[in-house]
């Protein structure tokens, strides 16, 4: 199959003119609990031509492409647009950058990955997992008579992301101030960044044995190929979910304010080096397009 998804990427890039830097597998494949018959779900940062970057008109920063016959779902953004959600600590971002299965990485993508780690925000990933969390919660769990099983998988995921932040101390404030943490710290911690479910249930397995235990049990389930399998509201389980969803949008909020001055000059600082970034990301890839050198993807396919 990962011969079939390079060669997919790779006409992704003919037909668009861009240049892929990286490619992973997000979704079930991801998390851990895939089955037999999941689909892929492939993501990806691409580089557009030189000229996108200069045009006057706002244009198209996404790719997406899906072939239902073979379960392949593609989808990537502009290395602009990748850049931008790094400033807002995008937490889909953060989980593709940790990503266990990569079929394409390149030099730009280290560079990318080593300024993501002076950009990682706790507050902002919490309200991120915990809205994710509510709406995923309101909209299939309250007030429904019966529920598939997979939904409670989901919003468990992200509750207990949302745990793993708090225990883990990732995003600590320096000095209690500002949102940031030094490269020398964030490194340890930053690396263990679990996307893995079997890795963050363990945070719910010391808070809760029995909502552990029924997470393991839905996981089962899914591997098994039973996702649409269905049951009774969980009364248990979704007084738990309530209540770490009010915990955590107050643990949140909790972190402090965006609007202090440290804050806002390290932004401006940030800011500054997500432009260079972006500047001479942009300037290199003139000259790879000049000399005609093989895209990462090209190169993965070779080296099959």
């Amino acid at each position: 199959m990962k011969e079939e998804i390079l060669e997919r990427l790779r006409q992704i890039e003919k037909d668009n003119d861009v240049r892929i830097i990286y490619a992973i597998e997000s979704g079930s494949r991801m998390w851990g609990f895939a089955s037999e018959n999941s689909d892929y779900d492939i993501r990806f940062i691409y580089i557009n031509n030189p000229r996108y970057y200069l045009s006057v008109n706002k244009k198209k920063d996404y790719i997406e492409v899906m072939d239902k016959e073979k379960n392949l779902d593609f989808a990537g953004w502009d290395i602009k647009k990748s850049l931008s959600l790094l400033l807002k600590s995008n937490m889909s971002l953060y989980e593709w950058i940790n990503s266990p299965v990569i079929y394409v990485n390149s030099d730009e993508m280290e560079s990318f990955i080593s300024l993501s780690e002076y950009l990682w925000e706790k507050k902002n990933l919490i309200y991120s997992y915990i809205h994710l969390a509510r709406g995923n919660y309101q909209h299939y769990i309250v007030n429904k008579k019966e529920i598939k099983l997979k939904k409670y998988l989901y919003i468990l995921r992200t509750i207990a992301a949302c745990m793993w932040l708090e225990k883990n101390n990732v995003g600590q404030e320096i000095e209690n101030e500002g949102y940031y943490i030094s490269r020398s710290e964030i490194i340890s911690r930053y690396s263990q960044y679990p996307v893995s479910v079997d890795r963050l249930s363990l945070v719910i397995k010391e808070d809760n044995k029995y909502i552990y235990d029924l997470l393991q049990k839905i996981i089962k389930a899914k591997k098994e190929g039973k996702e649409l399998s269905t049951s009774k509201p969980n009364k248990k389980a979704n007084e738990w979910i309530e209540k770490k969803i009010e915990y955590y949008k107050n643990y949140a909020y909790r972190l402090g304010c965006n609007d202090d001055l440290k804050y806002k000059e390290n932004r401006k600082l940030l800011i500054k080096f997500a432009d260079n970034f972006l500047y001479s990301t942009v300037l290199q890839e003139i000259k790879k397009r000049e000399q005609k050198l093989p895209t990462p993807v090209e190169l993965e396919i070779a080296s099959l």
